[in-house]
């Protein structure tokens, strides 16, 4: 049955000008009739209901007349056979240092993925200047353009370059036409710093069981010098420069503190990275080794009320951080750091429960460690002067406490009341607003204000580390979750100050992406999404980051072919979920009507693939496997698998209007539109229990992208910026469409996570229309999983993706209350 994906489609075909004359509810039989009987694409002219039409099939027509002739002066694109053709092939080249994260080849990075995935459209970068955050995130777009070859966006430019021959490759800092500092101080100091000779200490020789307190010991100038050779390290990472970084605190990491704890930190990126077993392994023993190190250098002679105390709370007093040493309270930051860092890794390592709880328990340990360093900064400068800061606490020191607290307490304001509840018990507390603001210290940032207040000559080590965090929350967590306290315009200023003084790094060439796509101009993010991965060849699982967004936006344009090429490289050179990039390779291929054996050995292949963590199968890849699972016993079918895996992926909301008008919702009716015409729903594929699941998820996927196109949120770009669907009537057919999965959601026979997100997406319109009270009433019911419209079938187990339900929800009520209801 080929309902339900597209055939081998093309921009141009959504290109038609759409010349509707006004509303005629009379011909609505007519045009339902057509639609149900067509074979090809339904168009916008098709399909007439009237406007509170409940029909299945029901699509929006009543189009402004000004609006409806060239909804955003698209220019259209064609995929050539070339591009269909030009995934990735070959695997990557082999190993170099480290195994695992060998260099790129060209093999691995060719194809379609190098052009734009899209097409330019109406002057997007012109249309950033229309939000708060235009006027810097154009300079954002010219920093990322002004790259050299690293950011080289011709339309000539098909392929990236080979690692090993192109100026991108060079991993020796020779290649400094490709970056280009910027004219800031920070900028200048950054570039002088790099290219600064330091003396580097040596190895001291010893195991690491061998080493005593003598050979770790340092003065107050030893942490000073070791800190500013780190910071060289520091600024070679963010410039792309990581082997050097590496050697730099490779050199004296095993004695001491502050090489140890960079090598750690590079050690756990990479790891993270790959996902590989042998370097999460790796990761975590640097870890060990820098708690050692700390361990050694820190305070011992405790009272014994101070121990008693110490294992009531998990750390010592501010009193007694106060009688040590500038040494000592840098270990005790350390040790904390590196216990953090450890149990992340190890958690994600073990793969069983108790190995899960014994890191749950090294966690609070830090926690606590980082809680009482905060204090005894606060009681400190309060008894200084009041409103301003003791000298005698380094900046260094400073931006390691903020950047601990800040990122747990804003990790532990994510989670729902109900487990935050429980976490308070165990003595961790989670605020969002004093997180952001502890965070934004570290940088000198006030929002509203361009420029950072902080010195960069006084600016601590971890700073860059604290905006990475910042923008972490402003671009990336943001498009996840609807949370509060995001602040667009403060995340550009960030952005701007650090593509500035790091133009060829690939983290924050990365977060330039997601300030694109998140204002929804898509077209500039694959322009920096494709400098980032140009950025550097050292550590090619470093552009995995880049390659899954490509992907994502790929799936927001409805650009398959592309979204199956980035899919592809991220399957064959990385290791974070096997399952969902084999899943979403098959999706991609299936909504193009390509490679059909491919895609039916891809699918049966995809529960497979499941891996655990902490013991537990990862909620994501049970759903992709049960899809997958219902798509072989469906006699290889899904219904709009496509948008569904953007809406699960968080970004079908990156989507411009004009392609959620063009592009999905005219899927979404065409799909609709056969339903309705099936007049026997227990006769419909291949089993007779098919009907309902693929109705409610194709009505739950029309009121989603209905609210998009009415109420996209105040840091997008709308293009064009009237909507093509009058908004009230936009809402009501979300609303239609809404309740048709509700009414039917006791006939849904598998996909019962239908029920669940109709409700959040109910309670995000009515939040979008201000109806506070219908909003809270919708995410209450998600969160208490009760009086829900679910066939008593179900049983009591959790249904698909129910922690995801509930964490949106739980941000929504978050938002309403900071909002005042």
């Amino acid at each position: 049955m080929g309902w339900f994906r597209s055939s081998s489609r093309s921009s141009s075909s959504t290109s038609d000008s759409l010349s509707l004359a006004p509303s005629d509810p009379a011909s609505s039989a007519t045009s339902a009739s057509q639609a149900s009987s067509s074979t090809g694409k339904v168009k916008a002219s098709d399909l007439r209901f009237p406007q509170n039409s409940a029909s299945p099939n029901s699509r929006i027509v009543s189009i402004p007349p000004e609006t409806a002739a060239s909804p955003n002066g698209r220019a259209q694109s064609v995929i050539s056979a070339t591009e269909l053709n030009g995934a990735a092939a070959a695997d990557a080249a082999g190993p170099t240092r480290p195994r695992s994260l060998r260099r790129s080849s060209s093999s691995s990075v060719s194809g379609g993925v190098g052009r734009e995935m899209l097409p330019a459209a109406s002057e997007p970068s012109a249309a950033g200047t229309a939000t708060k955050a235009g006027a810097i995130a154009a300079g954002v777009a010219a920093a990322t353009e002004g790259n050299g070859d690293a950011a080289s966006s011709d339309d000539d430019d098909d392929d990236f370059e080979d690692a090993d021959d192109g100026p991108a490759a060079a991993s020796d800092g020779d290649s400094a036409e490709v970056r280009k500092p910027g004219k800031s101080k920070a900028a200048r100091m950054a570039v002088a710093k790099m290219d600064e000779d330091v003396q580097l200490r040596p190895k001291c020789g010893k195991k690491l069981s061998e080493l005593t307190a003598q050979d770790v010991a340092l003065t107050e100038a030893d942490i000073k010098e070791d800190i500013s050779v780190i910071w060289k390290a520091m600024h070679l990472f963010m410039s792309s420069r990581m082997i050097e970084a590496e050697d730099i605190c490779l050199s004296a990491c095993d004695h001491r503190l502050y090489y140890s704890v960079g090598y750690s930190l590079i050690q756990a990126i990479k790891s993270l990275a790959t996902f590989e077993p042998e370097d999460l392994e790796a990761a975590i023993q640097c870890c060990r080794d820098s708690i050692h190190i700390a361990n050694l250098s820190r305070k011992k002679d405790l009272g014994i009320l101070e121990r008693v105390g110490s294992i009531a709370k998990g750390s010592a007093s501010v009193h007694s951080i106060k009688s040590m040493t500038l040494v000592q309270r840098h270990a005790e930051l350390v040790f904390a750091e590196c216990t953090l860092l450890k149990a992340v890794l190890g958690i994600i390592y073990s793969g069983d429960f108790l190995s899960f709880l014994k890191e749950a328990l090294n966690m609070r340990n830090a926690y606590a460690i980082y809680r009482t360093l905060a204090k005894y900064i606060e009681q400190t400068d309060a008894e200084y002067t009041a409103g301003e800061e003791d000298p005698a606490i380094d900046q260094d020191f400073r931006s390691g406490v903020r950047l601990g607290n800040g990122m747990i307490s804003l990790i532990l304001s994510l989670l729902p009341s109900t487990v935050l509840k429980i976490m308070d018990v165990f003595g961790f507390t989670g605020d969002r607003d004093w997180a952001l603001a502890t965070l934004m210290k570290a940088g000198g940032w006030t929002a509203g204000v361009k420029d950072s207040s902080l010195d960069p000559e006084q600016e601590g080590i971890r700073r860059p580390i604290c905006d990475m965090v910042l923008l972490m929350h402003h671009l990336v967590i943001a498009n996840y979750l609807p949370v509060g306290g995001v602040d667009i315009p403060t995340a550009a200023n960030i952005l701007h100050y650090e593509l500035d003084r790091y133009p060829g790094g690939i983290f924050f060439l990365y977060f330039a992406g997601r300030l694109h796509s998140t204002e929804t101009l898509l077209e500039d993010a694959i322009k920096s999404f494709r400098s980032a991965i140009q950025a550097q060849r050292e550590y090619i699982q470093l552009g995995h980051i880049c390659y899954w967004d490509l992907g994502l936006v790929s799936l927001a344009q409805a650009s398959w072919m592309k979204g199956y090429e980035c899919f592809n490289i991220l399957d064959k050179e990385s290791n974070w979920s096997k399952a969902i990039y084999a899943y979403a390779k098959a999706t991609t291929q299936y909504e193009e009507g390509l490679e059909v054996d491919k895609v039916n050995s891809t699918m049966a292949q995809v529960p497979d693939l499941m891996q655990r963590i902490a013991g537990k199968s990862i909620p994501l890849e049970k759903f992709v496997a049960r899809r997958a699972r219902k798509f072989v016993a469906q006699g290889n079918r899904l219904a709009l698998p496509g948008i569904e895996l953007a809406y699960v992926l968080n970004c079908l909301g990156l989507s411009p209007r004009f392609i959620l008008f063009e592009e999905h919702l005219n899927q979404v009716s065409q799909v609709l539109a056969e339903l309705h015409a099936v007049k026997e729903p227990e006769k419909y594929g291949k089993n007779g229990d098919e009907f309902w699941d693929d109705y409610c998820l194709a009505h739950l996927l029309r009121g989603i992208i209905l609210r998009f196109i009415a109420h996209p949120e105040p840091h997008v770009v709308p293009r064009p910026k009237k909507s093509p669907i009058p908004q009230d009537e936009a809402d009501e057919q979300a609303l239609i469409s809404f309740n048709n999965v509700l009414k039917h959601g006791k006939d849904i026979q598998h996909d019962h996570h239908l029920v669940w997100f109709a409700h959040y997406e109910l309670g995000r319109l009515y939040h979008a229309r201000e109806e506070w009270a219908k909003a809270r009433e919708q995410y209450e019911l998600v969160m208490s999983g009760k009086g829900l419209e679910v066939s008593t079938k179900k049983g009591k187990g959790k249904v698909s993706l129910q922690n995801m339900a509930v964490l949106r929800s739980n941000a929504g009520l978050q938002l309403l209350k900071e909002k005042g209801h």
